[in-house]
């Protein structure tokens, strides 16, 4: 490309020495001789080649760029256009609209029976609550059952024990009692020999007057006496 530039630019300075009429200089002058004639051209038309260079290159890259772009699309257009290929087959070939239908069917059938297991899940709730109730009730019964035993055992307890110090209490009085007439017993004795000994010495037995209180009923005395004596009693008795 520059040796073509340069025919050029020696064609554009010979077409411009032809049309040039002023005098031509001597050749002996070498001082009107321009050196550097065509340089501003010359550097001009290097720009411009640099420049159609470079968008060359951009255009090169611009170039490799679409035609993977290209590629990427074709990739694409194939693949959409295989899809619809697939989708067609399925839509005129196969029995996509029956399968559709039947997958409706059961997902109808399942609804259904998702319904069913939901009321068998409400009714097995419901009967674990009533067995819970039950269980419940039969715990309370139970407890009842056990604190009316306690109870009853604690009356039992409670009557036992009444019935006990009752006893005790009885066998206190009556042994007081039978102290009491013990007592009296032997105070009645007593009396008894001492008016007997008054009456074998005197033939009388003189009365004693005793306050109210200290008289007993007769079946309550009982006298400790000896045979004996009183038979030797009667026998001396009847001698006299």
């Amino acid at each position: 490309m520059l040796s073509s530039i340069k025919e050029k630019l020696l064609s554009v300075k010979r077409n411009v020495n032809l049309f040039n009429t002023e005098e031509k200089p001597d050749k002996n002058d070498k001082s009107s001789i321009n050196y550097f004639a065509g340089a501003e051209i010359l550097s001009k038309y290097q720009e411009q080649w640099a420049a159609i260079h470079k968008l060359n290159e951009e255009n090169a890259t611009k170039a490799e760029d679409l035609a993977y772009e290209i590629q990427n699309i074709s990739k694409h257009v194939k693949s959409e256009k295989e899809d619809i290929g697939l989708i067609t087959h399925i839509l005129t070939q196969s029995n996509l609209t029956a399968n559709i239908s039947n997958c409706l069917k059961q997902v109808k059938n399942l609804h259904d029976t998702c319904n069913n297991v939901e009321k068998g899940l409400i009714a097995l709730e419901d009967l674990i609550n009533l067995n819970d109730f039950e269980n419940i009730k039969k715990q309370h019964a139970y407890h009842l059952k056990q604190y009316e035993v306690r109870k009853q055992e604690s009356l039992g307890s409670f009557k036992t024990n009444l019935e006990t110090d009752h006893q005790k209490k009885i066998l206190k009085h009556e042994a007081n009692k039978k102290k009491i007439l013990e007592e009296r017993q032997k105070v009645f004795q007593e009396a008894f020999k001492s008016d007997l000994e008054v009456y074998k010495n005197l033939g009388t037995i003189p009365k004693l007057k005793l306050p109210k209180k200290q008289s007993a009923l007769l079946e309550e005395i009982q006298l400790d006496f000896d045979q004996n004596e009183l038979d030797q009693f009667f026998g001396e008795k009847s001698t006299l």
